[in-house]
């Protein structure tokens, strides 16, 4: 049994060697942090969790255990995100030495301390981040070395970290939607008052980064976003992202659950109710039964994890995934939905080993539904019914109702909870253009991340919350305020004489006013841009 040093003793021992000794072992100044690592990882073999823990820095443990979040199977929540205590059992025996690789940062303040080894063929990689208070080292996580310099703002729901370089997008207008965001879909998600209330005073720990470079330097992934099981931290170069706020809030109100989830549900919920990257559910769920309905992105083919992850790419596999689960929160109710969730969860092994056929049971019997086949029928339906009845952006203008704004060949009609915007082209061009609207005066000045990708540069943000943005082929409605397309129409997908109007040249599309907050294009508030 290796002996267990501890952290004091070897800081002592470290202090009184002589120059040999010291040449001949790592450099004084990491030994120490290596020490801490092997300690740790021996308390855990040990079972001695308690101690483990207690390796950790106290910002770390306050941010992991905030929310009474617990993942059954998991020793140590705090280091949930880790491979090594995903699959201690598996990894007991490969744990010694504990650090290939030392890089001091931050002039000895931090050091990471890089665990790589081959265990079942497999190449198992984990930096582990540790600080240094002044007399001894703490395990820590990664974007507590590197946001240490980034200034804090808070708001109702969020504490957000963000590095130099973004503050200018954090404006009024998105953080008071952001918070709005959280309340509703807390109550989507039928949450407990007390719990939207412990929100309130924990806060949601954001760090907005000014890239996904930056996202990958602090996860070790290429991606946009995503949220720090361990710590509940959210780290994104996108604010607010509201598909990874889903995940956090599932966790919150469950508190305790697998770490695992067939990703068809994991993944569906948050994007029926956070959409995802930039694309809020109203406009997924269309493109999602479009898929389906042409066989590109079936159910079936996504129904278990391995297919999930392999057979689908993820651009298509989350909109079908996410009108899939808002299909059976439809059918079962969310609490249903939720029992299910919990019985398609579990340890990794058990989840990846949960072959399509035994998902689909399990699917099909919550539902109700005395077959597979049945059940996809029945989403069959669901998603004509969807086309027909419940198109929030569609193709069309609205013959009736008054109009609130006539000019420059466009005209917008207000019909009850629908508006309609008619641009008239002629035989040598079709019509593009984007038509904002919904001026404020707290948008002077910022900037905003989907104006800026749009058009890259070109102008400064105009201040303008809303922009119906469209050509001969497609149509959209942008909040670029929020950063969020909310409505599209694309006439290669569901091709339909309204777009193009009696003359064939004419774009016409309408939407319901709750996707701009009943804001609409009028004589005094609008600006008219060229794509």
């Amino acid at each position: 049994m290796k002996r267990l040093v501890s952290l004091a003793a070897a800081i002592l021992l470290l202090t009184l060697a002589g120059p040999a000794r010291a040449q001949e072992q790592e450099p004084v100044s990491t030994q120490p942090a290596i020490q801490l690592l092997e300690d740790y990882f021996d308390l855990m073999l040990s079972g001695n969790l308690a101690s483990a823990e207690g390796l950790w820095t106290q910002a770390a443990l306050n941010r992991s255990s905030r929310f009474g979040i617990t993942f059954s199977g998991i020793p140590l929540k705090v280091d949930a995100s880790s491979p090594i205590v995903r699959n201690l059992p598996v990894m007991r025996d490969y744990l010694f030495p504990a650090v290939s690789q030392v890089n001091v940062l931050d002039g000895g303040n931090f050091v990471r301390l890089d665990f790589k080894k081959v265990v079942g063929g497999q190449a198992v990689e984990y930096p582990y981040y540790a600080r240094y208070d002044g007399q001894y080292f703490w395990l820590t996580y990664p974007q507590d070395y590197f946001a240490r310099d980034w200034n804090v703002l808070e708001t109702k729901y969020y504490r957000i970290h963000y590095e130099p370089g973004t503050d200018e997008f954090l404006h009024p207008v998105l953080l008071e939607q952001a918070d709005r965001y959280v309340e509703k879909v807390a109550d989507s998600l039928k949450m407990a008052k007390t719990d939207v209330a412990e929100i309130a005073d924990k806060k949601v720990e954001f760090f907005f980064c000014k890239s996904d470079s930056s996202v990958a330097e602090i996860t070790g992934h290429f991606t946009k976003g995503t949220t720090d099981l361990a710590s509940n931290d959210i780290i994104s170069s996108y604010f607010p992202h509201n598909h990874e706020l889903i995940h956090l809030l599932v966790n919150i109100k469950l508190r305790t659950l697998p770490l695992y989830t067939q990703p068809i549900l994991r993944e569906g919920l948050a994007v029926h109710f956070g959409g995802r990257w930039g694309k809020a559910p109203t406009s997924l769920v269309f493109l999602g039964a479009f898929l389906h309905e042409n066989q590109i992105v079936e159910v079936d083919s996504i129904i278990s994890m391995d297919r999930f992850e392999s057979q689908a790419g993820a651009d298509m596999a989350y909109p079908v995934a996410g009108l899939f689960s808002g299909y059976l929160i439809d059918r079962m109710g969310l609490e249903g939905f939720m029992q299910l969730y919990l019985a398609l969860s579990g340890t990794f092994d058990q989840v990846s080993g949960m072959l399509a056929p035994a998902v689909k049971r399990t699917i099909y019997e919550a539902a109700g539904v005395k077959s597979w086949e049945a059940l996809l029928a029945d989403f069959q339906a669901y998603c004509g019914r969807l086309q027909k009845d419940r198109s929030v952006f569609a193709p069309g203008s609205l013959k009736k109702g008054k109009k609130s704004f006539v000019q420059e060949g466009m005209q917008v009609n207000v019909e009850k909870k629908w508006a309609s915007l008619q641009v008239v082209g002629d035989s040598a061009a079709m019509p593009e253009g984007n038509l904002l609207f919904g001026y404020d005066k707290r948008l002077e000045g910022v900037r905003s991340m989907l104006f800026e990708e749009q058009y890259q540069g070109a102008m400064p943000y105009p201040a303008y919350r809303w922009g119906i943005r469209f050509d001969a082929n497609e149509a959209g409605l942008y909040d670029y305020a929020t950063n969020q397309l909310v409505g599209k129409y694309i006439f290669g997908i569901t091709p339909s004489s309204e777009y193009h109007g009696e003359d064939g040249n004419d774009v016409a599309v309408r939407y319901l006013l709750d996707l701009s907050d009943g804001a609409v294009p009028t004589e005094t508030d609008h600006k008219l841009l060229k794509n």
